[in-house]
């Protein structure tokens, strides 16, 4: 049948309705470099607000999946726009300042915006740990009169409902059974009557106490501690953002100035946050911080979920006002920040070495930004990062701590040439005759001593002593150490274990293995050997695997109950007493001989403050310095105390060879199970890059790809790549625009970036 002339076309498809109103914008959890937007249904509108997660439909099934809501406003839509399923919490988990912070790392570190957010709040605080329910009461009507149909039918519900009389707010449970003389069961039967209704929230326990208010010391301030203390309270009550560098020799009293310029911010009742690298490492340190204040709050990896989430809420609330913590303390919700300090800013603890691989100093530097805060950078060996930014950018600004509190001289440091000293003596001995005479010496005048080897285990490497082949991991292609304590090789990059043969693995040889090379273990050894009546104790990461047990070593080395602390670098910095009259380094050429640029400033930096150790009361200390290159220009800056004379050598090498701080670097590193193809895919990684900068003629380089230094790890082999530029906003264009035109696929699984690396290992 023919339709009519003026019959309207059927149609088979329409097009989608359009709407204009609220469309969030999310972050989902998982690694997905993309924000997704989802329609806000009315019954949620009051609900949702950026910061909070919100569970949204995902996926080709549509299954409920979490993502951190970024943004809403009003905007139109089409009818496919899939509505919010849920709000997932109460109370905003980011600030607006904290979600712009979350942004910024996103782009620069190179790590998607969800996994992101979701690193600066912890799964616990996520979770709400330690929490609780709590059920409030309220009326049903306003003349306290029943429902048509009920009755009070008890002077006890009525008891109820006159402790009810008058509130506008519901009634917390266990008040009102109080008040009212009643039980919960009333209460619940009221409400199923229709006479009540109930109303639920979560609430928070009370917050860990970590105050420790102790005595005030009674000493004075020097002039450079209370010019420092004046310049940073005026920065911080004027609500200036700059970045203050610290400079003070160990000793020189930097501790007392954070503990001022806190005092003044909290006068003006706001908050601040002192950042630490490691707890374990700075014990006495916190200590003394804790002790000097209430209302403390310390955050730190031995937390439990239930003390981190309670901590952190109480912080929120305010309640807590000065924060101590590692790295993630740098998110803290702190809601009138007026301050924050990094002490020891050169430790390379400070970079996050998972996704969001970031810099825990330069984050603290941007937050400060956006809050309009001055940022405090304490250390006796600054970065050369922030001491060329002090000179090169007008929001730096160094402050100098130039002597020892009291006026106390800097310890004398001799290098002991282990050349001649092999020479002198037959047999293996790992203490030259000098450090040996000065720790007897010191011994005997009752004073203490600290050894430093950074390098735990008994030896480096077995090694067979026909064919001259070492024991390595089957995993990382790296030699394994030999721990006494268990009679095991072990990996410190995997920590894979095996029985250490009798006989070499080759069946064609059968030497016999022999070890080489020195550990703490083979140096306690010695000294229980040399000095049998000496009280020792090391510390390294085998025998203080608990914050507790590095706790209780130092408790004893503080009572005189240790006569030589001997460890890795868990010893070099952040212990101050008095006692110590002697500090050795017993080998200094371990950190020199890592195969990275900047394994001179890490020398000069370990040595520099395991020997401020020394020296701290009227009797002065000796320091001694084993080492085969006498020669090294970090070692000779490093006698003489002389961190200007060092940054102004080593950044002239830096500058000729095109090295941070006068370049910023991403490294990329490419790997898999094949070598092949881990080779390959390098290669192809390298040659993408350099025709996308061409082709756009962005200004960056690309250098490698070179077999990295740790060339297989955890049965992976592994291809570095680094991209180079002038400097950060020029690095962040470049990597940014990588990501966004997907040039390169980044994942943890065969490429991952790292920017602004502190270590090429």
């Amino acid at each position: 049948m023919t339709p009519p002339p003026d019959a309207q076309p059927r149609l088979w498809t329409e097009s989608p309705e359009v709407r204009v109103g609220p469309v969030a914008r999310v972050a989902m959890l998982a690694a997905i470099d993309k924000l997704y937007s989802f329609s806000v249904p009315d019954t949620l509108a009051a609900q949702i607000m950026p910061g909070k997660r919100l569970s949204v439909p995902f996926g080709r099934k549509a299954r409920p999946a979490p993502a951190f809501c970024v943004s809403v406003a009003p905007e139109p839509w089409t009818s496919t726009l899939k509505p919010v399923i849920e709000v997932l919490d109460d109370e905003r988990l980011l600030s607006d300042q904290l979600l712009e912070l979350g942004q910024w790392i996103s782009r620069y570190y190179a790590c998607p915006l969800g996994r992101t957010l979701s690193a600066m709040v912890p799964a616990s605080i996520r979770d709400q740990s330690g929490f609780r329910t709590v059920r409030g009461y309220r009326p049903l009507d306003s003349d306290a009169s029943s429902p048509p149909g009920t009755t009070l039918r008890s002077t006890r519900r009525q008891a109820v409902i006159r402790a009810l009389a008058g509130r506008e707010q519901p009634m917390d449970e266990e008040v009102l059974c109080a008040r009212a003389n009643v039980t919960r069961g009333i209460l619940t039967a009221m409400v199923k009557a229709g006479l009540l209704a109930i109303e639920t929230r979560r609430e928070p326990a009370p917050a860990p106490d970590f105050d420790q208010p102790g005595a005030e010391p009674e000493f004075q301030l020097n002039t450079p501690q209370k010019a420092a203390i004046q310049r940073v309270s005026t920065l911080a009550g004027q609500r200036q953002f700059k970045t203050v560098l610290l400079y003070g020799v160990s000793g020189s009293g930097k501790t007392e100035v954070y503990i001022h310029s806190i005092r003044s911010v909290l006068a003006a009742g706001r908050q601040a946050i002192l950042l630490v690298p490691e707890i374990a490492l700075t014990t006495h340190l916190v200590d003394r911080l804790v002790s000097r204040f209430r209302d403390v709050a310390v955050i730190h990896s031995g937390l439990t979920g239930v003390q981190r989430s309670l901590t952190w809420s109480a912080i929120a609330r305010g309640l807590k006002r000065v924060v101590i913590g590692t790295r993630s303390a740098i998110f803290a919700p702190c809601p009138d920040l007026g301050l924050i300090i990094l002490d020891e800013e050169q430790e390379g603890s400070y970079k996050n070495q998972q996704s969001p691989r970031f810099h825990t100093r330069d984050v603290a530097i941007k937050r400060a930004q956006m809050t309009s805060i001055p940022v405090l950078l304490g250390s006796a060996t600054p970065s050369l990062e922030t001491w060329y930014n002090c000179d090169r950018f007008a929001h730096f600004e160094r402050i100098f701590l130039p002597a020892r509190i009291s006026g106390l001289p800097m310890p004398a440091v001799e290098l002991a040439d282990m050349r001649l000293a092999q020479r002198e003596r037959k047999g293996v001995h790992l203490l030259s005759p000098r450090m040996q005479s000065l720790l007897a010496e010191t011994l005997d005048a009752g004073q203490q001593a600290v050894l430093l080897l950074n390098r735990r285990g008994y030896a480096n490497y077995l090694v067979c002593a026909r064919c001259r082949h070492p024991i390595v991991c089957p995993q990382c292609r790296v030699n394994m150490v030999f721990h006494q304590t268990t009679e095991k090789a072990v990996c410190h990059y995997c920590n894979t274990r095996i029985v250490v043969p009798r006989r070499c693995g080759d069946a064609s040889c059968g030497g016999t293995l022999v070890r080489f090379g020195m550990g703490t273990q083979r140096v306690e050894e010695e000294l229980h050997r040399k000095f049998p009546a000496a009280r020792i104790a090391r510390a390294d990461s085998d025998t203080m695997t608990r914050v507790e047990e590095y706790e209780r070593v130092l408790k004893s080395f503080a009572e005189h109950q240790i006569d030589i602390l001997l460890g890795t670098q868990m010893i070099a910095k952040g212990l101050d007493f008095p006692s110590v009259a002697f500090v050795g380094v017993v080998n200094a050429d371990t950190s020199l001989a890592i195969p990275d640029f900047r394994a001179a400033e890490r020398t000069f930096q370990l040595v520099t403050q395991v020997a401020g150790r020394a020296g701290r009361a009227e009797a002065g200390g000796r320091v001694i310095v084993q080492t085969f290159m006498t020669g090294t220009p970090a070692l000779q800056f490093a006698m003489t105390h002389d961190y200007p004379a060092f940054a102004r050598h080593e950044m002239g090498i830096r500058q000729t060879l095109g090295w941070p701080p006068f370049t910023r670097l991403a490294r990329l590193v490419v790997s898999d199970p094949s070598q092949a193809r881990a080779a390959q895919l390098a290669q192809e990684t390298a040659e993408t890059l350099r025709r996308f900068l061409a082709d756009r003629q962005m200004p960056a380089e690309v250098l490698g790809p070179q077999s990295a230094p740790l060339s297989r790890l955890k049965n992976r082999y592994r291809y570095d790549l680094l991209i180079r530029a002038a400097n950060a906003n020029r690095l962040m264009e470049v990597v940014d625009r990588i990501r966004k035109q997907k040039v390169i696929k980044i994942s943890a699984r065969h490429v991952l970036i790292d920017v602004d690396p502190v270590s090429l290992l």
